[in-house]
């Protein structure tokens, strides 16, 4: 019996290779990296702004399948393709969805490159107390 069980959503985006879209430990919730995908078509949403909303989007569907809500984020790993024209979007939309916070700890950081030349990914660990 392992004490980690991985998520399996039918409403998730679908995992391209060796991943699943999170993973359930104890009281925490991991949230692999989320991009903008739309998970009914499976396809890049269009749109800077949109994409990266979408990303967040998915992220929170798999917390909030484990009963987690943005208040519960306890880290978040942002990776954009380019920080000076990326991060003031991921920022504004980040204030959008948690409020005027408090926000999460976050690191954000430039990479050459992502997965199908996307420009942001996210994910979190999320906090969600086993009901028992």
């Amino acid at each position: 019996m392992t004490r980690v069980r991985t998520l399996h959503l039918a409403n998730a985006i679908k995992p391209t290779g060796t991943w699943s879209v999170g993973a359930r430990a104890g009281d925490f919730v991991f949230v692999a990296g989320m991009r903008g995908i739309d998970p009914v078509s499976n396809t890049l949403v269009e749109g800077d702004e949109a994409r990266i909303r979408q990303a967040f989007k998915n992220m929170n569907a798999v917390a909030a399948s484990e009963r987690a809500h943005v208040t519960d984020c306890v880290r978040l790993v942002c990776y954009v393709t380019e920080m000076a024209r990326y991060r003031p979007l991921v920022n504004q939309i980040q204030e959008e969805i948690w409020g005027r916070g408090p926000y999460p700890p976050r690191t954000i950081v430039e990479v050459s490159r992502l997965n199908q030349n996307d420009i942001f990914e996210v994910e979190g660990t999320f906090y969600a107390p086993v009901i028992r």
